[in-house]
């Protein structure tokens, strides 16, 4: 699945809930997710290998399910607006034995590298999914405002939907995680 999607920060989250159910978005998911980084370290030279190639492979769990996901970022030049939204190809399949999937990760090498929670509340609105994500519930040191991800097939239908709920004004960025935990000087790292 290609992934594209932007991250708009500093919102209000009850204002951006009434405008989405006013325009009759289905509430999808509310609870709390923690995600897992995993990553092969070459200790020779304190890199990360995934990470160098612009991969990430992610253990999350949603209420009791766990999913794990493969992310490669694209190639800068393979889209023209790519520098307006963030681009990704995402593979995800659920794991029915966690444990026993962790312990195969450590078997070939792969080591925690990040982690992160969060409370997730997520709409459904015409094949466009909303994620307001609320960090500063789980660690009062580490505070990150509330922010809406909005995620679509196109350039086109994230800006109808940034205009339709009036967010232009906004700080509007492409993030990846790590990129807003260091905007807001949060550290995730396990290593």
């Amino acid at each position: 699945m290609l992934e594209k999607e932007v991250k708009i920060l500093e919102i209000n989250v009850i204002e951006i809930q009434q405008k989405l159910e006013k325009l009759w978005a289905k509430k999808t998911f509310e609870w709390f997710i923690h995600d897992l980084y995993y990553d092969f370290q070459d200790d020779d030279k304190n890199e990360l290998k995934m990470d160098i190639n612009k991969r990430l492979f992610r253990v999350r769990q949603k209420w009791d399910i766990h999913i794990y996901t493969i992310k490669r970022k694209r190639n800068k030049k393979s889209e023209w607006w790519e520098k307006w939204v963030k681009i990704a190809d995402e593979w995800e399949s659920q794991i029915t034995d966690v444990v026993s999937f962790k312990k195969v990760l450590k078997k070939y090498w792969m080591k925690e590298t990040r982690e992160k929670k969060k409370y997730r509340i997520s709409y459904l609105l015409d094949w466009c999914e909303f994620d307001i994500d609320d960090y500063y519930l789980w660690d009062n040191k580490n505070i990150i405002p509330p922010l809406l991800e909005i995620e679509a097939g196109t350039l086109k239908e994230i800006n109808h939907w940034i205009s339709k709920l009036e967010l232009k004004w906004y700080k509007i960025e492409k993030w990846w995680s790590r990129k807003l935990f260091k905007y807001y000087w949060v550290e995730y790292s396990l290593l």
